[in-house]
């Protein structure tokens, strides 16, 4: 018998607001969710997450900072003996901000940046926003957090990846993931940006590049990459245990919720892939039933299409990221923008 799968991270949506109005957001944040959890719905959340087994949760927007109660959501996961880290856009990150994220038990902070400050500012359509989330990953460093950024990797922006880095090193960021920006959102509306699969040699040579500057080195999320002879280092968190790409995690030992309740097992995935709703039924349930999450559960090789069906890496990929097939070809199983597919070693 096999044993029973472990939601070990969770990525909470708190709510859709947002004062930015980004151009690649893939969830199109902005206004609340109509009906958005309350606070004693999170707490319950928060409660199964850890009956489950959860080891770590995310907290996210939209802007999780406009959930007003975020602090003792952070309490109520550390008090289940769950690490709990924060996804902000930095906007109104002061030095009380960051001393209420560290006394409220935070782990870590994240904040996007998503290129210098003309680009930046740009995609996030809010003037000065770059130089407000330097002032935030500052803040959150001087009292004495750990804090990273993330990046959305798109067209007007590869260029600008490795004058980034020094910028961040300087702010005082420990640790720096990258992503692809995908069709999703906003991001579907303004498909310019999406890197498209002629430009990844490109992406890969700075990736390359970066990954040999002393310092703040990025890492690769999981829609980037593939079966490299690199992949390892270039996914592997700085400073940290390796990491290899073992396939898409969705279902399997992570989990998310929509604001307004919607469990699916990855919140890039689009809403044919809600598994149910927690207003519905309690998440254990959810989690627990064997026919959720069927195409990771239930994977079949047949699930496979395009050069990902005959790939010697097959088994082990899976196709890459399942968000990401999603959004580029509107089923699971095949990625176009895989380094190895590409044959650039």
């Amino acid at each position: 018998m096999k044993p029973p799968l472990v939601p070990l991270t969770a990525v909470l949506e708190l709510t859709l607001r947002c004062p930015c109005r980004c151009q690649t957001c893939g969830s199109h944040a902005g206004a609340p969710r109509t009906r958005e959890l309350d606070h004693d719905e999170w707490l319950g959340i928060i409660g199964s997450l850890a009956d489950l087994g959860c080891r770590r949760i995310s907290l996210m927007g939209g802007e999780p900072l406009l959930y007003p109660r975020w602090g003792d959501l952070v309490g109520a996961g550390r008090a289940r003996d769950m690490l709990v880290d924060l996804i902000t856009c930095g906007l109104g990150v002061d030095e009380s901000v960051a001393g209420a994220m560290r006394d409220c038990g935070l782990q870590a902070v994240t904040i996007s940046i998503d290129g210098l400050a003309d680009t930046h500012d740009a995609q996030r359509r809010v003037p000065g926003c770059f130089e407000q989330a330097l002032r935030a990953i500052r803040c959150v460093d001087q009292a004495g957090l750990k804090v990273g950024v993330t990046s959305q990797v798109n067209q007007g922006n590869l260029a600008e990846l490795e004058s980034l880095a020094p910028i961040l090193e300087d702010a005082g960021v420990i640790g720096w993931q990258l992503q692809l920006t995908v069709p999703l959102g906003r991001a579907e509306e303004n498909r310019h940006l999406i890197v498209p699969p002629a430009m990844m040699p490109e992406l890969l040579a700075a990736l390359r590049r970066l990954a040999r500057r002393p310092g703040l080195r990025p890492h690769l999320t999981d829609n980037i990459g593939y079966a490299t002879s690199d992949d390892l280092k270039l996914r592997t968190i700085q400073g940290g245990f390796p990491r290899p790409w073992l396939g898409c995690r969705a279902g399997l030992d992570a989990v998310g919720v929509t604001s307004d309740g919607r469990v699916k097992g990855c919140l890039a995935l689009p809403d044919i892939c809600t598994e149910g709703n927690v207003r519905d039924q309690s998440l254990v349930a959810i989690w627990n039933d064997p026919d959720r999450f069927s195409y990771n559960r239930h994977y079949m090789s047949a699930q496979l299409s395009g050069a990902c069906a005959d790939c010697e890496q097959a088994q082990r990929c899976r196709g890459g990221c399942t968000a990401t097939a999603y959004a580029m070809h509107g089923r699971p199983g095949i990625s176009t923008h895989c380094f190895h597919l590409h044959d650039i070693g």
